[in-house]
């Protein structure tokens, strides 16, 4: 069976990607990391223990690559790029402890419902929040959208 790096990497193959050896590690590395968002500066890190020399613009131009082809999204947050899925969900980012944690199921079903009940209708649901999570283990709930 397939993993989903090397689906992804076909499928950008086919829609005309040029992937270098560096594009397919740097992808490699973003699919096995996304879930834990990493910034442009921890990815640029991670790649240099694999691959020393990755300039951070290489990074850079990867991660748009797969921004612009929907394999991945990109926030910014105090300056930084970090990455993420490109899936609904809320992304809560707990403030005492620098961490972002996904919290998917109902409750962008709920944001939409609420948003478009003021005639907001969206498209492509981004949503971060920032608190203080004193319960350190946010439930992932499946996602369902």
């Amino acid at each position: 069976m397939q993993s989903e790096a090397e689906r992804i990497i076909e499928e950008l193959k086919a829609r005309g990607y040029r992937m270098t050896p560096q594009r397919i590690l740097l992808t490699r590395l973003m699919l096995e990391t996304v879930e834990r968002h990493p910034s442009l500066r921890e990815l640029h890190e991670e790649a240099q223990k694999i691959l020393p020399g990755t300039g951070i613009s290489t990074i850079y131009n990867t991660i748009m690559m797969l921004e612009s082809s929907g394999v991945l999204r990109v926030f910014y947050l105090d300056g930084k790029l970090y990455i993420d899925r490109h899936r609904p969900h809320v992304n809560v980012i707990c403030k005492q402890e620098g961490s972002i944690k996904d919290v998917d199921g109902d409750s962008v079903k709920e944001i939409t419902s609420l948003l478009s009940k003021r005639g907001i209708k969206m498209k492509d649901p981004l949503v971060l929040i920032i608190g203080e999570c004193e319960d350190q283990q946010i439930p992932h709930e499946p996602a369902e959208l």
